[in-house]
């Protein structure tokens, strides 16, 4: 059995004989006139915007168009594949270019597949290009003598709509006088369109005509994704920004993300490779810097402002300069399709958490609690494993940090700082080291002056204590001081109480659910009852799937089955 998916994949009309048994075959195409469509890669739109773009930019994004399209056709694996090879995939692409004789050089594929197998995680990659046709012009003006004249006060910057790229673009506004071009990518999702949209309208009224907003749309046309993960976006939101700055003759791009999430440590040792996020890492920017210099043909830089600052650091920004009536405008959510509407945010994934802690210890949390979370873990009783394990899993995050002093720090990470080391400023190793070291250690400070906060508001002494509470089952019992260990341990000792537990109640005649059998029964009671995601179920109808429960033993509750449909993306009322 192999230990990666082998795909190959066919791009822009390339016609490439299937594989051998056991490699799958993907076909690609954006151009319109063609039957078979199945991405959105919309360059016209964007060159007409810019004027310009030489064919080899050209190339560059469709290969990133096409690379991003099939990460998220391919499947990597179930949430509990915990090893490397479970997510990895190993792609042979092949793609007709303008540009040639550029990208059959060994160096350029070389860099392509560097780059790519570490901010993805992936096996390997492997590309094949043919000789394209010349486009026909997009406009008047996309030809090669036309030149743009450009300020020199221009900067070119990333612009997701999350709080680090709105704050980095808040101070570039306040400490310069430069012109931005925001770049951003948008595939197709309404919901990060309209962010984006918002966000860029709010930044125009407090600057006006200091900015300009370019939108590159790019994603999987008539077709959902098969995978959510999207490590290589990365690689396509840097190639439309690293196009459009060098179409403005400009040698650099700005992307800002701080540098918790930048280089993000490895919190358990399922997340190393593939389940490790690697879009902005040290070690990235520095392989896609070696590539656009490449393919430039001149130094290209790409610089993270922000790379030794936490995330409570980047929310201090918006304090800073008066612009906290924006926060709630931005989306930091990871699973932004995944939730109702009327939510802008999950609440349960990473970057959620990260948020949350950052405006508490930044005491900025009444700007960021306008109902933008669909679940509320400060407020709402802990029922799922999944956000208790994350939560802990965070908090241990920054105990581990809290606890090490630099060499401990030094040992248990050394193989990670070793990707990172070569990529970053300081004059030498020791300089290097300690930056990161006292990222971390901030870091750590600032969650236990979160969780201190959280404690005063809404868990002081005096109240009362909710059993299910984040207080009372995470950081009541320390629970993140716990090694995983003791944690597997405890697991294990639940379960044999577990068990014990439902034979007293089937004594009784009704018995209840073990670890996830609610939500299986209720997806069988979605399914007669005709349910669509994010549905209002009517308080009768919750009554029905009560009563049905307990005549098949079940010791059912119908807050119990509302609180499960929640989760699962229902929403309730109480009419009939």
């Amino acid at each position: 059995m192999k230990e990666f998916a082998e795909y190959i994949v066919s791009c822009n009309g390339v016609n490439v004989k299937k594989g051998s048994e056991g490699v799958k075959y993907l076909e690609l195409e954006h151009k319109e006139v063609c039957n078979n469509k199945n991405v959105n890669i919309n360059l016209n739109n964007f060159v007409t915007d810019i004027y310009k773009l030489e064919n080899r930019y050209k190339d560059l994004l469709e290969i990133a168009g096409y690379i991003f399209a099939a990460d998220r056709k391919t499947y990597r694996g179930k949430d509990d594949d915990l090893e490397y090879h479970s997510w990895s995939r190993a792609f042979d692409f092949h793609i007709k270019v303008r540009d040639y004789d550029f990208w059959i050089q060994q160096e350029i594929q070389k860099l392509l597949q560097q780059t790519l197998c570490f901010m993805s995680g992936d096996h390997s990659y492997k590309f094949t290009f043919y000789k394209a046709g010349e486009d026909f012009p997009t406009s008047i003006f996309d030809n090669e003598k036309f030149v743009i004249n450009t300020s020199d006060n221009l900067r070119v910057a990333l612009f997701s709509g999350g709080i680090d790229s709105l704050s980095g673009i808040i101070e570039l506004l306040e400490t310069s006088n430069d012109e931005i071009c925001l770049v951003s990518h948008q595939s197709g999702l309404p919901g990060t369109q309209k962010t984006q949209r918002i966000l860029y309208e709010e930044i125009n009224k407090l600057y006006p005509g200091r900015c300009k907003h370019y939108k590159f749309h790019c994603g999987l046309s008539h077709t959902k994704s098969k995978d959510e993960t999207q490590r290589t976006r990365s690689f396509l939101y840097t190639s439309i920004a690293f196009a459009l700055a060098k179409t403005y003759k400009q040698d650099s791009i700005y992307v800002y993300e701080n540098g918790i999430t930048s280089i993000n440590f490895a919190e358990t040792q399922d997340l190393m490779n593939g389940r490790a996020s690697r879009t902005t890492h040290p070690k990235t920017i520095g392989l896609l810097e070696k590539l656009f210099s490449k393919i430039a043909e001149e130094s290209f830089n790409i610089n993270n402002p922000y790379l030794f600052k936490t995330k409570s650091d980047v929310v201090e920004v918006l304090k800073k300069y008066g612009k906290l009536d924006l926060l709630d405008s931005s989306v930091s959510c990871s699973t932004t399709r995944n939730h109702p509407a009327g939510f802008t945010h999950c609440g349960i994934c990473s970057q959620c958490i990260d948020r949350r802690f950052a405006v508490y210890a930044t005491k900025v949390e009444s700007y960021d609690a306008n109902g933008i979370y669909h679940f509320d873990f400060l407020q709402e009783d802990l029922e799922e494993d999944e956000i208790k394990k994350s939560l802990a899993e965070y908090i241990r995050f920054a105990q581990k940090f809290k606890n090490q002093n630099i060499d401990s720090f030094y040992l248990e990470r050394g193989s990670e700082i070793v990707d990172i080391e070569e990529f970053i400023d300081g004059k030498d190793e020791t300089e290097r080291v300690e930056n990161i070291f006292n990222l971390c250690q901030r870091h750590a400070i600032q969650i236990e002056d979160s969780i201190t906060r959280m404690m005063n508001i809404y868990d002081p002494p005096l109240a009362k204590k909710k059993p299910k509470s984040f207080f009372t089952l995470i950081i009541e019992p320390r629970i993140y001081q716990k090694t995983e260990k003791d944690c597997l341990d405890e697991s294990k000792n639940e379960l044999l109480e577990e068990k014990i537990s439902n034979k007293e109640i089937e004594h009784k005649g009704l018995r209840s659910f073990k670890r996830g059998e609610l939500k299986k029964e209720l997806e069988n009671y979605i399914a007669e009852l005709n349910l669509e995601k994010h549905d209002t179920v009517p308080s009768k109808k919750i009554g029905w799937i009560t009563r049905q429960l307990i005549k098949k033993g079940y010791d059912a509750k119908e807050a119990s089955v509302a609180a499960t449909l929640r989760r699962m993306d229902y929403s309730f009322s109480n009419d009939p």
